[in-house]
């Protein structure tokens, strides 16, 4: 029963993702893993995001002000797995507020992308695990600068793989089936002290590095790629965590093999356990 649960988790957010995506980015990957439990178990993600230098470029812009434009976008993480494998699923609809410089070219003005620009996401939508045990309603508000630009020459070219970001997130914790939860172990187990029923509120920092293909030669391509985040449980006071590192082998354009190993699960389960394998990722 779980595993067609599993692909109809899939079908419906690639059906989302493609109806409304047509050329945004959406990253699939899918492979084999070693979980807490030390059981061996297929793993699936699907990440659909709109990064920032694109928004410049899209058509669902809803407010272009003289230095400031407003945009509205999806967003799907979703991480899944056989056995005790980490799960979480996160659907959220996006408004990003941008601020920046204008410069003048031949007369035209445009965004001066040699300056800081400053992004201020505002999110609202649904976390889960991948039973739909509970349904946490989350709204969050962040801060995350974009210096990436290849034209600004101030910053150097190590910081350009990096990314940041600061939220603030709160909801509330919806009750739908404790009764299955309660026998969940390693991985597969909510360790969150976030209580059904009650209120969220969180604040969250990210660090992201994707250094791209450090090594590249003609027959071999390698790179790393990891990302960290950290909440802070003002009600519960207390702190959780994920990070991933990504040993990554590039196969073609926007295709790789990537060794990864993954401590805690992050939201919504909170699950500060170990898993770790190979996957095969692919970008569209």
């Amino acid at each position: 029963m779980r595993i067609y649960k599993h692909c109809l988790i899939v079908f419906l957010i690639l059906m989302a993702s493609l109806a409304s995506a047509q050329e945004k980015p959406l990253i699939i990957s899918f492979g084999s893993i070693k979980t807490e439990l030390k059981k061996s178990a297929f793993n699936l993600g699907i990440q659909y995001l709109v990064s920032l230098d694109s928004s410049f470029r899209e058509q669902d812009i809803l407010y272009w002000g003289r230095k400031s434009l407003i945009q509205l976008s999806p967003e799907f993480n979703v991480q899944t797995g056989t056995n005790d494998a980490f799960s979480a699923i996160e659907a959220k609809i996006t408004g990003v507020a941008l601020l920046f410089k204008t410069i003048k070219i031949d007369g035209v003005k445009t965004v001066d992308t040699k300056k800081l620009i400053h992004a201020f996401p505002l999110s609202a939508g649904i976390e889960t695990n991948n039973n739909f045990e509970y349904v946490n309603g989350i709204i969050e508000a962040g801060y995350v600068p974009w210096y990436q630009a290849v034209f600004m020459n101030k910053i150097p070219g190590w910081l350009k793989k990096t990314k940041i970001g600061i939220f603030l997130q709160g909801g509330y914790k919806f009750n739908l089936d404790t009764a299955d939860s309660l026998n969940k172990s390693g991985g597969d187990a909510d360790q969150s002290k976030e209580q059904t029923d009650k209120a969220i509120f969180r604040s969250k920092g990210s660090i992201g590095v994707n250094t791209g293909e450090l090594i590249n030669l003609s027959f071999l391509k390698i790179g790393l790629a990891g990302d960290a985040h950290g909440w802070y449980d003002f009600i519960n006071k207390t702190t959780y965590f994920r990070l991933e590192g990504k040993f990554r082998f590039f196969i073609a354009k926007d295709r790789y093999f990537d060794f990864v190993y993954q401590k805690g699960s992050g939201a919504p389960n909170f699950n500060q356990g170990d898993q770790y394998g190979i996957n095969l990722t692919v970008g569209f």
